[in-house]
């Protein structure tokens, strides 16, 4: 009687193995996908930032490409130097100006466009046309509307507030508020759309619930869009912040930090150094920046935070 062949089953892969080698797919593959964007902000963010840090602490000869360590002799003498103050002020009272009209108006604009009217999207496009308008052409725009034959100058003149038409860009009295303006007209679509994005995430059955209970347009304002709003809040209060500080383009373009160093900013002063090649103050003028910046940041954050938390009970 002939034997019949045994019949094994085949090799099964152990399971110890197969997840092995899930978990390293698993972890890689994320990385893999943010290589390109690491690789850009390491060489066009980190390293500019570990090089300043570097050059803060030496007496660097950019041409020569040596330098000395002297310490903190250069923070010390920007922290003497009376045109940094100035930056420094003028830096502080710029976002002054724009960080309640950035928080404020792009809101108001995002409750306007985002009722069920009729051509509302045609709005919508308006008010986001500054947002993809490049900086050179609307800083000449405002050059001409700042001038002083402008409707503006002439509309001033007639309020009583000039004498006589005035170009606001030569005005020191007036200069940083003029261009604080274009700041604000650039970014209001923007920040509009974060808004905009926000209110359509809200419940409109709580609407009509307080509409219900008899509430006005003001108090569902207040009660409600406001404290759904905070994270958006949050989120322009800290993005203008950060722009604040580093404005840049507006300034060179309209006044080049005049007149008379009225609107030269903590960026312009940092410009100013390194084309004069002294890229050591620079740097630490710049790590003084990134410190400031930081700082507001955390600083305006635990405060929106916080005002949120209390609205929201």
């Amino acid at each position: 009687m002939a034997r019949q062949p045994i019949v094994t089953d085949p090799i099964v892969r152990s399971k110890p193995l197969a997840k092995r080698k899930n978990w390293r797919t698993s972890f890689f593959t994320p990385w893999l996908f943010l290589l390109p964007s690491i690789v850009i902000l390491g060489t066009f963010l980190a390293y500019p930032i570990i090089e300043a840090f570097q050059w803060s602490f030496l007496d660097y000869k950019i041409i020569a490409d040596t330098g000395e360590y002297v310490g903190l002799a250069n923070f010390k003498e920007i922290f003497t130097d009376s045109t940094f103050w100035k930056a420094f002020l003028n830096t502080l009272l710029f976002l002054v100006i724009v960080l309640p009209l950035n928080v404020l108006l792009p809101m108001i604009l995002a409750v306007l466009v985002n009722q069920k009217i009729r051509g509302v999207s045609t709005f919508r496009v308006l008010y986001y046309l500054p947002v993809v308008t490049p900086m050179v052409v609307g800083a000449l725009m405002w050059k001409m509307l700042y001038s002083q034959n402008s409707m503006i100058s002439q509309v001033l003149v007639w309020l009583g507030v000039f004498d006589s038409p005035t170009n606001l860009l030569v005005q020191s009295s007036t200069a940083l508020v003029a261009v604080s303006m274009i700041t604000v007209w650039k970014g209001l679509g923007y920040y509009m759309i974060i808004y905009l994005a926000g209110l359509q995430s809200i419940p409109k059955d709580v609407y009509e619930s307080a509409s219900i209970d008899g509430a006005s347009i003001f108090q569902l304002f207040t009660r409600i869009t406001f404290p759904m709003l905070m994270p958006s809040v949050t989120l322009v209060s800290v993005m203008t912040i950060i722009a604040g500080m580093k404005v840049f383009e507006e300034i060179a373009l309209t006044t080049g930090g005049g007149p008379a160093g009225a609107t030269t900013t903590l960026v312009m002063y940092i410009f100013d150094n390194f084309m004069s090649l002294d890229v050591s103050t620079a740097s630490a003028a710049g790590l003084v920046l990134l410190v400031m910046a930081i700082g507001a940041s955390l600083l305006q954050m635990k405060l929106t935070s916080k005002r949120e938390d209390d609205l929201r009970a």
